[in-house]
């Protein structure tokens, strides 16, 4: 005796084919597919190298007080490369500094920090607005002396003086500073934090 099917019904094999093939023409699988793209390229990222972001003047240094010997402590990244050129009567010299080169600071004032990109290099000065509310930190140029720092795109020429030298800078004008995440997370954990004073405490 054979059991006749009923019109219009299917195999299990066949729904399941029915259902995948209807998800994945549908609006909200295409948005799913895509936030699982995304999440795995992030984390694909985040193992190729360093969690790096903008260096803040305020956010990362001023409000956790921190000072050169801390910055020390920090593994700083360039953002993008910059080649400085310094052309003398028999030669053309220069220096360039790829894009994600790790460098350590080695001198810090109010607003600015040096940086180490190679031992025995260049220290290369990055600046911050002071008067912007958390500005970034800039690749900058000596000015008055070597005694302050002004952000290169504000130079006539766009020129970068190192030690009184003069070099065009061919490109990087608008190369930022970044941190390590996890290197400056370790230097303001231990930094103390004020917790304040009720009435009566002793």
């Amino acid at each position: 005796m054979k059991v006749a099917k009923k019109p219009g019904m299917r195999s299990i094999p066949q729904l399941g084919f029915v259902f995948v093939d209807a998800r994945t023409r549908s609006d909200d699988w295409h948005i799913a597919q895509g936030c699982l793209v995304a999440a795995l390229c992030f984390f694909l990222l985040g193992c190729a190298g360093p969690t790096t972001l903008p260096f803040l003047n305020y956010s990362h240094r001023q409000s956790y007080s921190l000072n050169e010997d801390d910055l020390k402590q920090i593994q700083f990244y360039v953002s993008e490369d910059v080649v400085a050129q310094v052309k003398e009567p028999t030669a053309t010299q220069s220096f360039l500094i790829p894009s994600m080169t790790p460098g350590v600071v080695t001198a810090a004032g109010p607003n600015w920090v040096k940086v180490s990109f190679r031992q025995g290099g260049v220290d290369v000065p990055f600046v911050a607005n002071p008067k912007q509310n958390d500005g970034m930190y800039y690749v900058a140029s000596e000015v008055e002396g070597g005694k302050s720092f002004r952000r290169v795109t504000e130079v006539p020429g766009r020129v970068f003086i190192y030690k009184g030298t003069q070099l065009n800078l061919v490109t990087g004008a608008d190369a930022m500073l970044l941190v390590d995440w996890d290197s400056w997370n370790k230097v303001a954990e231990r930094r103390k934090v004020t917790e304040g004073r009720r009435v009566g405490d002793k």
